[in-house]
């Protein structure tokens, strides 16, 4: 607790001083003889001399203060004492003039004494707090004067009677509601607590006291007034009410003491070893009252100080293991209770700091055990494991389509310096080697040693501005790295330079993992040492081995057999807009003729992929099959469903060559048809030019009997093979669909124009339907209108949509469908 301040003591003691010679003036201001006939009316055992009545009442006061009880407070000690009864003696004994003075004798005697006292047992309060106590006393009694002497006029009574029982009860609650104000207020200050927390327990522990302080006073006063020997009799009387007294303080003070064990020791509970010892200093503060603690470990740590003087010390320690020592201000416990609370309290504090040093411990192995699991013990660089996790993360964590690259190096002819100056030599190397790596690189970059002499650098801020910028900005930051690293060093004394190779692999982030890019730049790495160049690049033209094709296909097949709400792939779904008829005028087109499902693969780390990125792969694997069945399955559920809410729409699935290969495909279709309830001929399927061209009699045959379900059939990419006018005769197809290429272009050259015009021409003189891919202006739209092309597809009407998405948009049409028919009179 802190002191209390100067001023706060100086003025209360100067209000206890002016208090006395107020009272003082006011004796000697009373009419002669008055005082000493007062003195001469109270006599005990018939002795009536003037001094002696003012030296009784000098040890009553005195008495009263050095029967006490300490109860202690929020983070004090307050000591209560028999003061009510001394006031209603004094005020009963003597004239109201002569208290004030008489107190300040026998209470400042009483604290001398106690200070004393106390000093024996370093638990003396400081001096200013003895004169802070004996001045608010002082103050109090002076108080309890002034109420008597307003209810007796002046004059001096004999008896009880119930006037003067009243004025000496009064006198008495005034000396009690001052004492505690005073008493609140020096804790407080103290930084004790609060006053509304510090004046409760103190008014709820001592009311009794005061009514039994009260009567007690009344009844010597009645047995001095009435027979000496009746006085007798106090003493034993006194005996018991104080022992009454101690035994209720001593069970409130013990129930709020263990209270306040429990919530200290719950504060015990950190894991950090400054807290748990921070949280004992303060907890033994609190429940002991001493000004200061401190906690040494066994380690030589230290928290807390203690000033000079008395100390108690409690070695803390849990079984046979020492923790440390937890020390106080002041001298040993003398009471039984209060060294069994220290004992508690010290085992409670060895078991939460020696959870703290064992968690503290654990902590620092376990970053220890993960540094070392992540780093190089030598150059305290990435290892290859930790490069392949955070680079994957980190691959993860850029944009799709991000340009990322990889520099792989490897020290040239390193083990010439092992050969000549020894292992210890090329360690050092090599340490050079690392701090040159991590200083030629940027924040951004992430570092590793592979082992041996090879190092590595993920780079993941190369500027965006295309694939040829990005290759460009790896290798010259390759040179950079390698002309840093051949820059002369000096290795136990003796000059020397090495040379690396570097490898450089760029990619697109999310086309490719950590792996596949030291795969890559480990090639590059060796065409630049057979080569005899600093730095080479990967070309994928001199790879012969890609694995990147074979862990798309192993990651395709993890994302066909995905559980339901974990999917990876997904469709994406293209409406066809009919350009003639009344609603083909306006740029979102007329009605919705079709549908195209499109699949999308949002891989977890590659991003979203689009059909080119892995479709060729698939193509040629044996996965073509089951894809197509997913396709087909999603498409033909999808569609069914809008059927049933009466948003009929057909759809069209693309479908590969290698698929029309499998014999089963008209088997698969028709399951799926007949399951989902879908007609055949709402199913489109389109197929290149090129394929329906095939010669091969397994082709023929799948058509032919995809044709027989009813399915339709659709060209599509037309124009764009060798032959394609020549499909339209041989293969009995629906529609056909012209090549965005052409579309494009339109307009601006003549033969691509040509080529639409007369695609829309033999396809009508045929009775097929004609769908035009890729329009994304009115011009186009426009154009394709005036040659009587049926439909159209492109981000002019709709983009891919997922399916919810293209529901809301069949849905919306419906309406606008209606609004239309009921303005015709249709409906």
């Amino acid at each position: 607790m802190r002191p209390l301040s100067s001023r706060l003591v100086g003025a209360v003691a100067l209000a206890a001083l002016l208090s006395v010679v107020a009272a003082l003036v006011a004796a000697f201001r009373l009419p002669e003889g008055s005082v000493d006939a007062a003195l001469n009316r109270f006599s005990i055992f018939d002795v009536p001399a003037v001094p002696a009545a003012l030296f009784a009442g000098a040890v009553v006061a005195m008495i009263s203060q050095l029967a006490r009880l300490r109860v202690r407070v929020g983070g004090g000690l307050a000591r209560l004492a028999w003061g009510e009864a001394a006031v209603v003696l004094l005020c009963a004994s003597l004239p109201p003039a002569v208290v004030p003075p008489i107190s300040l004798v026998g209470f400042g005697a009483a604290h001398a004494a106690l200070h004393v006292l106390d000093s024996r047992h370093a638990r003396a309060r400081p001096v200013r707090e003895s004169i802070y106590g004996v001045a608010a006393l002082t103050i109090s009694a002076a108080l309890a004067a002034l109420v008597v002497a307003a209810a007796w006029g002046g004059e001096v009574r004999e008896g009880l009677a119930p006037r003067q029982v009243g004025a000496l009860c009064a006198a008495a609650v005034v000396y009690y509601l001052a004492t505690v104000a005073f008493l609140v207020a020096r804790l407080v200050a103290a930084g004790g607590g609060t006053v509304r927390g510090i004046a409760g327990p103190i008014l709820g522990g001592s009311l009794l006291m005061l009514v039994g302080n009260v009567a007690a006073g009344l009844v010597i006063v009645w047995a001095c007034s009435t027979s000496g020997f009746l006085l007798l009799l106090v003493p034993p009387v006194l005996w018991l009410m104080h022992q009454f007294y101690a035994n209720r303080l001593g069970e409130d003070e013990e129930r709020r003491t263990w209270a306040e064990f429990a919530e200290v020791a719950r504060e015990l509970n950190r894991l950090d070893e400054r807290d748990a010892a921070q949280a004992g200093i303060a907890g033994a503060m609190r429940l002991f009252g001493v000004s200061a603690a401190r906690v040494v470990l066994a380690g030589g740590r230290t928290y807390g100080d203690l000033p000079d003087g008395p100390m108690t010390a409690r070695p803390l320690a849990v079984g046979a293991v020492s923790v440390g020592e937890l020390q106080l201000a002041g001298s040993e416990p003398h009471r039984d209770r209060d060294r069994l609370m220290l004992a508690t309290f010290g085992d409670a504090l060895a078991a939460a700091l020696h959870d703290a040093v064992t968690h503290h411990e654990l902590r620092t192995m376990s970053e220890r055990t993960t540094y070392d699991a992540v780093r190089d013990p030598l150059t305290g660089l990435y290892n290859r494991a930790a490069l392949l996790g955070r680079g994957n993360v980190r691959l993860a964590a850029r944009p799709p389509g991000e340009p990322v690259a990889l520099l792989l190096l490897d020290v040239n002819d390193f083990k010439e310096v092992n050969n000549a100056l020894g292992h210890t030599a090329g360690d050092e190397v090599l340490k050079v080697i690392a701090r040159r790596v991590q200083d030629a690189g940027n924040d951004g970059d992430l570092h590793a040693r592979l082992g041996g002499d090879e190092f590595a650098i993920l780079v993941t801020d190369l500027a965006v501005g295309g694939a040829d910028l990005a290759l460009a900005a790896a290798v010259e930051r390759a040179r950079k790295l390698g002309a840093q690293i051949a820059a002369p060093m000096r290795i136990d004394g003796v000059a020397l330079s090495k040379e690396p190779s570097i490898g450089v692999a760029v990619a697109e982030a999310g086309s490719a993992d950590l792996t596949e890019l030291l795969r890559r730049a480990d090639i590059a790495m060796y065409q630049a040492k057979d080569g005899g160049q600093p730095v080479a690049w990967y070309d994928p033209s001199r790879d012969d081995a890609s694995t990147d094709r074979l862990a798309l296909l192993a990651e395709l097949r993890e994302a066909l057999a995905a559980q339901p709400g974990e999917d990876q792939l997904t469709l994406e779904l293209q409406p066809a807009v009919a350009l003639t008829g009344p609603a083909g005028a306006s740029n979102s087109g007329g009605q919705i003729t079709g549908v195209e499902a499109l699949i999308r693969w949002q891989h977890p780390r590659r991003g979203k992929l689009s059909p080119a990125q892995f479709l060729p792969a698939v193509e040629g694997s044996e996965l073509i099959a089951p894809l197509t069945h997913w396709v087909l399955e999603r498409a033909i559920a999808l569609a069914s469903g809008w059927r049933r809410a009466g948003l009929a729409v057909p759809v069209a699935v693309n479908i590969s060559a290698r698929s029309l290969a499998e014999r089963q495909l008209p088997e698969t279709i028709g399951d799926l048809l007949t399951r989902h309830r879908f007609p055949a001929e709402m199913l489109v399927l389109e197929i290149t030019e090129t394929v329906m061209l095939s010669s091969s009699p397994v082709v023929d045959e799948v058509l032919a009997r995809v044709r027989r379900l009813g399915v339709q059939l659709a060209v599509d990419d037309f124009g764009t093979g060798y032959s394609a006018f020549t499909v339209l005769t041989r293969v009995p197809v629906q529609e056909v669909k012209i090549d965005r290429e052409f579309v494009a272009q339109m307009l601006d050259a003549p033969k691509p124009g040509a080529i639409v015009q007369a695609t829309v021409d033999l396809a009508r003189r045929l009775g097929l339907r004609v769908v035009a891919e890729g329009v994304e202006n009115p011009e186009q739209r426009a154009r394709l209108a005036e040659l009587g092309c049926t439909a159209a597809q492109g981000f002019l009407f709709y983009p891919p949509l997922p399916p919810d998405g293209l529901l809301a948009v069949l849905r919306e049409r419906r309406q606008l469908q209606r609004r239309h028919l009921r303005a015709e009179g249709a409906v």
